[in-house]
């Protein structure tokens, strides 16, 4: 099978890579075993570099012999604009999920919360996870706070 590529999409297609490089292994050292065979296609993809006339944008690197992404197209890449855009709402997401479930554990229990139907779970579910969406819409983290343990109630932690 042979995949014809103009220029603009080989530029396209690096930056998608670079998106799913980054969901993969941004947070590790060294590649797992499981992911090589797709660092082994990324290394493949970028060999073609030079010939689609986007040396500026990938190089190789004799000593490690592997291709990267050179800082031009770091710079010129939209892909951490959209790798920011992702990040951020998946925190919210997150921390809007997480709080959820711990406000349903404390009001119900474990055991009660996994015998509801998923009709239940969901109107129990929808009106506090509205709250916590409006709240940190509204207000970001500002309202944020960690409970201490102490029984005089909520300590603000300050660096100094």
């Amino acid at each position: 099978m042979k995949i014809n590529f103009t220029k603009k999409e080989y530029v396209t297609l690096l930056d998608l890579l670079e998106i799913a490089l980054w969901v993969m292994d941004a947070h590790t050292l060294k590649i797992p075993q499981e992911k090589k065979p797709y660092e082994r296609l990324v290394q493949k993809i970028y060999s073609f570099a030079k010939e689609m006339g986007c040396e500026v944008l990938i190089e190789h690197d004799a000593d490690m012999q592997a291709y990267f992404p050179t800082n031009e197209f770091d710079e010129t890449s939209p892909m951490m604009e959209y790798i920011d855009d992702y990040n951020n709402d998946m925190f919210w997401d997150e921390l809007i999920n997480k709080l959820v479930n711990r406000d349903l554990m404390n009001q119900f229990g474990s055991k009660r919360v996994a015998e509801m139907d998923i009709e239940e779970f969901f109107n129990k579910q929808d009106p506090i996870e509205d709250k916590y969406s409006t709240e940190f819409e509204t207000n970001g983290v500002k309202n944020l706070y960690i409970k201490d343990a102490n029984p005089k109630g909520v300590n603000v932690y300050r660096i100094k």
